[in-house]
């Protein structure tokens, strides 16, 4: 339920120099934050001089999600400072404390007054320079309790537009994305297995596949972070995690089969399986993956999509071996040069993404039809020619 009736709200604050603003930093329950600020989103037509992005309501209710979880043991959260910026001072008051007579000194104590009542209509008074996604939903609402957990902020009083938009620019720009890899390594380590397995089977999967030394991929993957220790070793590893990743989960989503077996251990064994069988069928490939592509994610996502047409084929038959697998390999060895200076038709340079993936993968799954059958595009004809 959203908080309501609320005349006015007290922050308590110090006063600090950051670089060449003056801040005040405290912290306080995230839903007062949100009742004394007003979200400002740019919109080219209807608020050209808007500041923020559009609303994500996904990354709004994550960080709902997030904030109000159970506590976890051993497993803290935080979040980061809300930064503010009082554009209408009318709305708010400042009184020292402890018997100071002004606040103009760094470290200064003060009580911040905020008229809540004052803030009538569309106007943003406080703007949300950093933090519009974490105050979304902190209030409450109709499906959710406010929040009342303590959340630093940093509010600003006074800056121009110009000098908040500065500032929103800073924040935004300086920051680096985090590693995909890097960041979906950090996860798995922080959710207990049988959790892992059960809610993101193709990242256990792909951890499994870096550490086994039964798997092709040992020693191939790169798990993120600094890559100074590979170096040091001599070592190169070309394939990122997250490419991993996204090829598991694109073999689990085609196979229709592979979700018959119950015991995950099993599932891991026959994509490895699989994956020892591209290993020794495109030898020369995985052999120097520096010439080619298969070891690019558009190779790892084409043959994890293949993967899923070859294991849909082996289980009926209950041949899953390494080399029942690689049987079906050798015939669309041959459908694509993988080389990276390859031209032609058949050439998988300069192609990209997930569709190229889809149109390479269904290509070669035209291949694998069993002995003395014919291939899928002989199918094909034949029924075309039924067609007059």
């Amino acid at each position: 339920m959203k908080l309501t009736g609320i005349q006015k709200i007290e922050l308590s604050a110090h006063r600090f120099k950051n670089l060449d603003t003056i801040c005040y930093r405290g912290s306080a329950p995230l839903a007062q934050l949100a009742l004394i600020s007003q979200p400002d989103v740019f919109d080219q037509v209807t608020n050209p001089d808007g500041l923020q992005r559009d609303l994500s309501p996904k990354h709004a209710s994550d960080a709902y999600e997030y904030v109000t979880r159970d506590e976890k043991p051993g497993v803290p959260r935080a979040f980061p400072e809300v930064v503010l910026n009082v554009r209408d001072k009318k709305v708010l008051e400042m009184h020292p404390v402890n018997g100071e007579t002004e606040v103009s000194a760094n470290g200064s104590t003060l009580r911040m007054v905020f008229d809540i009542a004052a803030m009538q209509g569309q106007k943003t008074y406080v703007s949300r320079v950093d933090g519009n996604h974490r105050l979304w939903y902190a209030a409450g609402d109709e499906r959710r309790d406010p929040v009342l957990s303590e959340v630093p902020f940093q509010i600003h009083v006074g800056l121009s537009r110009e000098q908040e938009r500065a500032i929103f620019v800073d924040i935004n720009s300086n920051q680096k994305g985090l590693n995909t890899s890097h960041l979906a390594i950090m996860k798995g380590r922080l959710t207990p297995e049988e959790e892992e397995v059960k809610h993101h089977p193709e990242r256990w999967i792909a951890t499994k596949l870096s550490k086994d030394p039964l798997s092709p991929w040992h020693g191939f993957i790169h798990l993120g972070g600094s890559k100074k220790g590979t170096r040091a070793q001599g070592l190169t590893r070309l394939v990122n995690f997250a490419s991993i990743q996204g090829g598991v989960q694109k073999l689990l989503a085609k196979s229709q089969y592979i979700h018959d077996l119950n015991d995950p251990e099993v599932k891991y064994i026959l994509i490895r399986n699989y994956w020892n069988a591209v290993k020794k069928v495109f030898a020369e490939e995985w052999a120097n993956p520096s010439d080619y592509l298969l070891l690019k994610n558009i190779g790892v996502w084409s043959m994890s999509l293949v993967g899923a047409h070859i294991i849909d084929r082996c289980m009926p038959q209950r041949k899953v071996t390494i080399e029942d697998m690689a049987g079906y390999l050798t015939r669309c060895r041959s459908t694509f040069d993988w080389r990276k200076d390859a031209t032609g038709q058949s050439a998988v340079s300069g192609m990209a993404g997930n569709q190229a993936a889809l149109i390479l993968a269904g290509e070669m799954a035209q291949e694998l039809c069993e002995e003395g059958s014919g291939s899928l595009k002989d199918l094909q004809e034949t029924l075309k020619g039924q067609l007059s």
